[in-house]
């Protein structure tokens, strides 16, 4: 999973949000780090739908429809597994860095 999906799975298993609110909350759990356009974050959004790792649904705000996206129970242990694989990475990397440090 690249880094882009998983912060994404990231906040949405903080809370459901729709669209735009999920890239502020990318760029900001990243310290901008990370700073998805819209035009990556809505294809992301609508292939996690369609394979079911989130749900959408509509809601009206000023007069304008958009969806809130929320994490299925697909989802939620996807981003479990994508955080365990994480894990797994970065102590891969600490370790490799310390081996090269005692060089």
């Amino acid at each position: 999973m690249s880094l882009s999906k998983f912060f994404v799975l990231s906040v949405l298993h903080r809370k459901p949000m729709h669209g735009y609110e999920v890239v502020q909350a990318v760029e900001k759990s990243t310290s901008g780090c990370c700073s998805p356009s819209e035009g990556t974050v809505y294809p992301m959004l609508n292939e996690f739908e369609a394979g079911g790792y989130l749900s959408a649904t509509s809601e009206v705000v000023q007069g304008r429809s958009r969806k809130v996206y929320a994490l299925t129970d697909k989802g939620r242990e996807a981003f479990k597994v994508a955080v365990d694989a994480w894990l797994e990475a970065t102590d891969c990397i600490v370790a490799s860095k310390s081996a090269a440090e005692r060089r």
